[in-house]
């Protein structure tokens, strides 16, 4: 058996079993066997009854054990594809700016966000997850809310992943695993019936076309679309044979296991026999009773292609049934008149399609191709594994491929990875004069992972019973400041301004109050302060206008002139009553200001000058400092100025 698989195909109806091992040219199917639930202990291709199903699955693998004359040990099955849960999320997490984004952080991050994902599943979102991942994919990350392709070696605040994440329901796998062991069987390997099926009924050359495989059983309808050379999409309609069962019963009163005798018989008998529930024998032909379920058979179909075309955007270039609700006699042609396609492109894929597959030719028609797809996915180890492993002396079970990883361990464990990464400390973010500054907290101290006592990383590979410790990081100290450390220091001046001694103490205000350099700052406070280090800032600080003209130690100067310690401030009248002293026309004269400043026209109030020219002179010369002037040309202390009439 080192060669062989053991698959089962438990369904909603029976349970198909075959041994398969590789063979001259492909593979050879060495016994199968089919049985059928003795009750309906499934329904829409779940387990509700557990030990009905172990029945079953027993008696399989006793027939396979007496043909073969073997022990069966461990089975390969699959879920049914209407368990597949997808779930797109995206995790945010702080950064320290000082530091490299290492690539454990990013997996911690895609672990965070899977995590996510898997809350969005839960209706309370306590206790253990209940959900198995089976898979993620990147959409895109974010750094400090800009989108890059590659976080790893960045620098920012912040950063994101958004992944679409692929989830079965725990009690899925646990229901499979319980009814094998009530069986005397461990579980192999697990794959998705729509991807065992597609594995042998659309073979990878084929996979270029818009294909739809169609796996219709007794109790779901699986949908696998193909195109560009892979599988682009799964889908499940939660109706199949049993409604057209159900619809038969109802149209020839039968209760419901004999109408599933007489719907089986419909291909291959003219007329059929059978007694309704009120003990009356009828025959009828079996054209009459396709007629009274072909309702059923076009609402089914209906059901189908619009599936369908929601998830392949429009009608494919074909379409392949398997499973036994293939058989039921309409569908096809119902199903190419809802998708609008030529009928010929809707085909029944059965057994004898699959020319590398010899052996057990009791197994036989489209039923045959999901266990005989859940074998071959098994035998090249494209299924996945269930394993156990100790987190933090807690068992653990998930599922994985052949390469199991510490983070879907803890993913299974529902311990957050990001954890393994203390977050630094927040920042603070205060607005000093109008302009925002932020104070940063602590980076974050890493934590640790060992696997079996033996230090190790999120990418680390694990085996079933390997034992995990893992010890949280620590998170950074939080962002602390005072005063001190966004005012500048601010000494006191004192000066004199129109004659009065005036100490200057620099005022700083936290939200409106005064505070000091000692004062510790809160989140998102506004700090204002005076550094009074001009003379308008002084003036307005001491509620003096700004209007007239302002003497600094005997100098008239604007508003933005800088002001020491110790000067002498002159604003207003006292800057008006001054005087400046100049040379007239090589004399000394004294000019009396009166208003901000002295200008050229003053001078003709202090002389007795001609306003009209005398005779034989024409030209007014006016001259500052040997320069011509206007009349509005300013005059300052020591100007030599000339004023005459020339020829």
């Amino acid at each position: 058996m080192a060669e062989a698989i053991f698959a089962l195909d438990v369904g909603t109806r029976k349970v198909a079993g075959l041994v398969l091992a590789p063979g001259k040219k492909g593979y050879h199917i060495r016994a199968a066997a089919v049985v059928e639930h003795q009750q309906r202990a499934m329904l829409d291709g779940q387990i509700h009854d557990i030990p009905q199903v172990a029945l079953a699955i027993q008696v399989v693998k006793e027939q396979l054990e007496k043909k073969l004359h073997l022990s069966l040990k461990e089975a390969a099955v699959a879920a049914a594809g209407r368990a597949l849960k997808t779930r797109r999320a995206t995790a945010t997490t702080s950064l320290s700016p000082a530091q490299e984004i290492a690539p454990q952080a990013v997996l911690a991050l895609e672990a965070a966000a899977v995590q996510e994902a898997e809350k969005l599943l839960l209706e309370k979102g306590q206790g253990q997850p209940v959900y198995h991942c089976v898979g993620y994919s990147v959409v895109g990350y974010n750094l400090d809310e800009h989108p890059i392709g590659n976080l790893v070696g960045q620098r920012g605040q912040s950063m994101a992943a958004e992944v679409i994440a692929t989830f079965l329901p725990r009690v899925v796998v646990d229901s499979l695993v319980a009814a094998l062991e009530r069986a005397g069987l461990m579980m192999n390997s697990l794959t998705l019936e729509p991807i065992a099926a597609s594995a042998v009924a659309v073979p990878a050359a084929m996979r270029g076309l818009n294909l739809v495989l169609v796996d219709i059983g007794a109790g779901t309808s699986d949908i696998a679309i193909t195109g560009q050379g892979t599988i682009t999409g799964y889908a499940m309609v939660p109706a199949a044979g049993d409604e057209i069962t159900e619809a038969l019963a109802a149209a020839l009163i039968l209760d419901f296991n004999t109408a599933e005798t007489v719907k089986r018989k419909l291909l291959s008998q003219e007329k059929l026999t059978f007694t309704d529930v009120v003990g009356q024998r009828r025959t009828l032909a079996a054209a009459e009773i396709i007629e009274l379920i072909k309702p059923a058979v076009t609402e089914l179909a209906r059901q189908i292609a619009t599936q369908i075309v929601l998830l392949n955007d429009k009608p494919p270039q074909a379409v392949l049934l398997v499973g036994g609700g293939s058989l039921t006699p309409g569908l096809a042609a119902a199903l190419a008149g809802q998708l609008e396609i030529s009928p010929e492109r809707v085909a029944v894929r059965d057994r004898e399609v699959l020319s590398n597959i010899s052996g057990a030719k009791n197994l036989q028609g489209p039923q045959a191709i999901t266990p005989i797809g859940i074998a071959i996915a098994a035998l090249k180890r494209e299924g996945l594994g269930l394993a156990r492993v100790i987190v933090n002396g807690r068992p653990v079970h998930f599922l994985a491929g052949q390469q199991m990883t510490v983070t879907q361990a803890l993913l299974a464990a529902g311990i957050p990875a990001r954890l393994l990464y203390g977050r630094p400390g927040k920042g603070l973010g205060v607005e000093v004069n109008g302009r925002l500054t932020f104070l940063r907290g602590q980076p974050g101290e890493p934590g640790s992972i060992l696997v079996n006592d033996t230090p190790a990383t999120l990418e680390t590979l694990v085996r079933a019973g390997d034992r995990l410790a893992v010890t949280p990081g620590r998170d950074g100290a939080d962002a602390r400041g005072t005063v001190a450390d966004l005012v500048p220091q601010l000494t006191p001046k004192t000066i004199t301004i129109n004659g009065r001694q005036v100490t200057l103490e620099p005022e700083i205000t936290m939200n409106g109050n005064r505070v000091d350099y000692r004062t510790p700052v809160q989140d998102q406070a506004r700090l204002t302060y005076e550094p009074l280090n001009t003379v308008g800032q002084v003036l307005a600080h001491l509620g003096e206008p700004l209007e007239g003209p302002i003497l600094l130690n005997g100098q008239q100067v604007r508003p933005e002139a800088p002001i020491q310690n110790g000067d002498n401030l002159v604003t207003g009248t006292g800057a008006i009553g001054r005087s400046i002293n100049i040379t007239l026309n090589g004399r000394p004269a004294t000019l009396k200001v009166q208003a901000a400043d002295v200008l050229f026209t003053d001078v003709f109030n202090y002389l007795d000058f001609p306003a009209s020219p005398p005779p034989g002179r024409k030209t007014l010369v006016m001259e500052i400092n040997g320069r011509p002037a206007e009349f509005t040309t300013p005059l300052a202390e020591g100007d030599a100025v000339t004023l005459r009439w020339d020829p």
